[in-house]
């Protein structure tokens, strides 16, 4: 066995998980900065808010990821806005 194919290939991996952590955190607080720009109250009560809108979407669709929540936040908050 060549283990200098499997420390690269670790390597590799770990490397591409570390990327996707950074890229998925920095979406979620995007995503919160966003809707914390939208709504009209102060910061903390527009973070109660929000836990409120994470915590009702959680119990109706389990298991989604929370870019998803925060997504469907948003898209909820520009339709009644119409």
């Amino acid at each position: 066995m060549n283990w200098t194919v499997v420390f690269v290939v670790l390597g590799v991996v770990v490397l591409l998980g570390l990327i996707f952590w950074v890229v998925g955190g920095n979406e979620v607080s995007r995503l919160r900065e966003q809707y914390f720009r939208s709504v009209p109250p102060p910061r903390a009560q527009a973070e109660e808010s929000l836990a409120r809108h994470l915590a009702r979407l959680q119990e109706r669709y389990p298991g989604k990821t929370e870019v998803w929540y925060l997504r469907r936040v948003l898209a909820d908050l520009q339709r009644d806005r119409r």
